[in-house]
């Protein structure tokens, strides 16, 4: 099966991988004077809208593990919804009702991490829409008592549309949230990628304009302290400069973002830097580098911070701190973040 849609330097291509057992859908900028700045995603909206590739030129930008993908693991840029990361004790509360996350299986992580309910689930998409300066399709999940099995877990109707944007410049991603139900809904929302290091780890560059790091137990929750990374007692954790993946040793959530500044991923031996920004609704960034034998580090930016709807009901400062988002019966909200790929020559 495959439908390919042209117009101009931008296509859409959907087809069916066999052995990932995945219809793929496949965006493509084809730049006719310079094919190095040519670029093309691909995403398996049956494994859970995993945008499992991301190509410019030559290289590739999303470190992709096709088992892991195939088993619906951690791998590629995956979608953290409705509640990112980590809960305390696998439970929460909101609005006066308690709920247990204690039955979601993980394959891997420590007890309290959920990342989300829906990356492993199989979406559904539209068909692509192909235009004269840009390509894009739209996947969606819905959460309700026929089509999650976790329901009781978060039984809050609703809907997550994805649209992936293709232009000259990059991948733009918008989120969309629909509560379809009769309640305050309550959400986070999180992209999850794996970053190569085209450059190596001495060579491949990661700068985030953030003014503080949340500290962190040793399961990783917020214990609801921030720590300045300006003062020189938390200079191990200041991104705000350009530093080498490779001196760096992090599994940390940043927040107070600077509006309107990107993160940067700097590829010098490509010449290739990744601007990374987003709409305010996206407060926190997280920094995962890893181990010494990985060739990747991930750079997830989020809605909220880990074991937000938990943080939440702790006091005004900690609110602030967790940017729990809701949304109301019948509406929506929604967000982008913006991968835009820069060429140093």
């Amino acid at each position: 099966m495959t439908a390919e849609h042209h117009q101009g330097a931008f296509s859409a291509d959907i087809s069916k991988d066999t052995e990932l057992a995945s219809t793929i859908l496949s965006l493509a900028y084809e730049d006719p004077q310079n094919p190095a700045r040519s670029m093309s995603i691909s995403i398996a909206p049956d494994l859970g809208s995993n945008l499992y590739r991301f190509r410019v030129g030559n290289h590739e930008i999303i470190h992709c593990e096709r088992e892991l993908l195939k088993q619906m693991s951690f791998t590629g840029d995956f979608v953290l919804w409705p509640l990112p990361n980590r809960i305390r004790d696998r439970r929460y509360s909101f609005q006066g009702q308690d709920y247990s996350l204690v039955d979601v299986e993980r394959p891997q992580g420590n007890y309290v991490l959920i990342h989300g309910l829906v990356f492993d689930r199989q979406w559904h998409y539209e068909q692509p829409v192909v235009k004269q300066d840009a390509v894009s399709v739209t996947t969606y999940v819905d959460i309700n008592k026929e089509s999650d099995h976790w329901y009781e877990s978060y039984p809050f109707d609703s809907r997550l549309s994805l649209t992936y944007t293709l232009n000259r410049e990059g991948v733009h991603i918008t989120y969309q949230v629909q509560n379809k139900g009769q309640r305050v809904l309550p959400f986070g929302f999180a992209l999850h990628p794996y970053f190569s290091l085209l450059s190596g780890k001495q060579d491949t560059y990661v700068s985030v304009p953030v003014a503080t790091v949340m500290e962190a137990d040793e399961e990783l929750l917020p214990t609801g302290r921030l720590l300045d990374v300006r003062g020189t007692m938390y200079a191990m954790f200041d991104v705000r400069q350009p530093v080498a993946v490779g001196n760096l040793k992090l599994d940390h959530v940043y927040m107070d973002l600077q509006p309107g500044a990107p993160a940067i991923i700097d590829y010098r031996q490509q010449g290739l830097q990744l601007h990374i920004s987003a709409t305010d609704d996206f407060t926190h960034a997280i920094i995962y580098t890893a181990t010494e034998k990985d060739n990747f580090f991930c750079l997830e930016h989020q809605t909220c911070s880990t074991d937000a709807i938990n943080l939440h009901h702790q006091g005004e400062e900690r609110r602030r701190m967790a940017h729990l988002l809701e949304v109301q019966p019948g509406e929506s909200f929604q967000g982008t973040l913006n991968y835009q790929v820069k060429f140093s020559h």
